[in-house]
């Protein structure tokens, strides 16, 4: 019974008809709630006023003159995934990485390359205008969409333009470079690297505490996916993939290395210290090489691929998750230089940059912008989403 009254009418009202602007193709019956749609206006006759509850499913009327006949305009709700590729038609596929890779996208174009389970991601790469995202006071760049459609955002600062957009500009990924142990982002029996410690006090500090909330009093931390794999690629094997081979993949071949809060598609261990839910991580050298970057350290030139312009200054390197090898000191991870953009390598008890890693829920809704600076993204969540690990 789609009536939601707030007075109780003296006739008859009858819903006459729906409308749905933004549809394909108009519902076969009257929308219900969960099915995808949300109404955005109310029309009656006879002087009635009414609007619709979305989270109730039902008119409300502030003034009623009986018998009265509304319309009801649904929207249909857009998935900010799906958004990016309505946005995005132009769907590539590239197959050298062997040199940097700086093309403009055109604002139109993303690329696609086979992920976690043969599904498919698509991720931007080259010189990207149009995947900027504000989200929990922040700028975000998208670096994919991941397998599970949950969308991955790398933190580019407190504007667009900024060109240090770091947590940390000095920070050890551990204490320690001895051997492979200390690659971990969890080590040993559960220890939390440095670098993970950090990026849970960030989380809890700016997507987790009691003052992180948007404007519908949704508090950041409910739009994080849990589901989201972050790929901690400890077989040592990333060395031949990323600099001798160039073949980069988002397959996380070992389950054990596949952090994620949820255990049905990872480790499950992405907790803090106190044992609160922390979906938080850095990028990968394989995203890094996807994106653009090259791991040559005597590249000349600057690389301008997107993840670089908004770490352009500040440390004069930052941290990926990924190992490279064992070398003469002990283990060694990728870092990607900022003067360049260029993937190395350095012992993980040296101090570098951080940039947090997060994956927006699939379910998370579009609301408004084209990706662009002056038009950044904006998402918005709903009631089940927010109950929901994706």
């Amino acid at each position: 019974d789609p009536y939601v009254f707030k007075e109780k009418p003296k006739g008859d009202v009858n819903i006459l008809a729906y409308t749905c602007s933004t549809c394909d193709t108009m519902p076969s019956s009257f929308p219900l709630k969960g099915e995808g749609y949300k109404a955005v206006n109310v029309t009656c006759s006879e002087g009635t006023v009414a609007t619709w509850d979305n989270k109730n499913w039902g008119l409300l009327f502030e003034t009623i003159k009986t018998p009265t006949s509304c319309t009801v305009e649904f929207e249909q709700e857009k998935k900010f995934y799906a958004q990016i590729l309505m946005d995005n038609p132009n769907v590539s596929t590239r197959t050298s990485f062997n040199s940097n890779f700086a093309y403009s996208n055109n604002g139109d174009t993303i690329y696609q390359a086979s992920g976690q389970d043969g599904k498919t991601s698509y991720y931007f790469a080259g010189s990207v205008t149009n995947n900027y995202v504000y989200f929990a006071n922040k700028y975000w760049r998208i670096v994919r969409i991941n397998e599970d459609n949950s969308v991955r955002l790398i933190y580019a600062g407190t504007s667009a333009t900024d060109t240090a957009g770091f947590s940390s500009t000095s920070l050890k990924f551990n204490n320690y470079s001895s051997n492979s142990t200390y690659a971990g982002y969890k080590y040993g029996t559960g220890t939390d690297s440095l670098i993970k410690t950090h990026l849970d006090e960030w989380y809890t500090s700016n997507l987790n505490g009691s003052s992180t909330v948007d404007d519908s009093g949704n508090k950041f931390d409910k739009y994080v996916s849990r589901t989201a794999v972050y790929c901690n690629d400890r077989t040592l094997e990333a060395y031949a993939r990323i600099s001798t081979n160039y073949s980069p993949t988002f397959v996380c071949s070992n389950a054990d290395d596949r952090f994620t809060t949820s255990a049905t598609t990872g480790n499950g261990q992405l907790y803090n210290a106190s044992q609160v839910e922390s979906p938080i991580a850095t990028i990968t050298a394989d995203e890094i090489a996807y994106a653009g970057g090259y791991a040559n350290s005597w590249s000349t030139g600057t690389n301008d691929f997107y993840i670089r312009q908004n770490a352009s200054s500040g440390p004069n390197e930052w941290w990926t998750m990924t190992p490279s090898r064992i070398a003469s000191e002990g283990v060694q991870i990728y870092r990607i230089d900022t003067s360049d953009g260029t993937l190395s390598m350095y012992y993980p008890a040296n101090a570098y940059g951080v940039r947090p890693v997060i994956s927006l829920k699939a379910c998370v809704e579009w609301k408004e912008g084209i990706g662009t600076t002056s038009q950044p993204y904006k998402v918005m969540l709903n009631d089940g989403c927010a109950g929901s690990i994706n």
